[in-house]
């Protein structure tokens, strides 16, 4: 199965051409895995995948767990209705943010504060 990648200076937009049911799970983990040190925010745009198995939601829902203990974001895109019908069954719409389309996944990334600026901005003491 294809992978697509596509990165900007936030995000890292991965785009799996196909079903995710035998092929394809473990090259995109092993993806994730990769982009855990490199970015802020992961989106998986799933406009090519009918079809999630057990094992594909099962690496999902770890790696947005993962991605969240390090105050990341790995959210979902153009998620056709049986891929949502099943989220809602097993519950798994209640830990994964899932978007209709990439504008709105994007709009919900928002400028990103970064430490320095946080730190400074919940001083008690402000350098000029």
């Amino acid at each position: 199965m294809k992978i697509e990648k596509q990165e900007n200076e936030k995000t890292v937009m991965v785009l799996p051409k196909g079903n995710l049911v035998y092929e394809g799970i473990e090259e995109l983990s092993t993806l994730l895995k990769e982009l855990r040190s490199e970015v802020r925010c992961i989106i998986i745009n799933l406009a090519y995948t009918k079809y999630l198995s057990a094992k594909a939601i099962s690496m999902i829902v770890d790696n947005v767990k993962y991605y969240r203990d390090q105050r990341r974001d790995l959210k979902l895109v153009n998620v056709n209705e049986n891929i949502i019908e099943l989220f809602d069954i097993t519950g798994v719409n209640k830990i994964i943010s899932i978007f209709e389309n990439e504008d709105a996944v994007l709009a919900s990334i928002g400028p990103q504060v970064g430490k320095l600026e946080k730190n400074l901005l919940w001083s008690k003491e402000c350098i000029f």
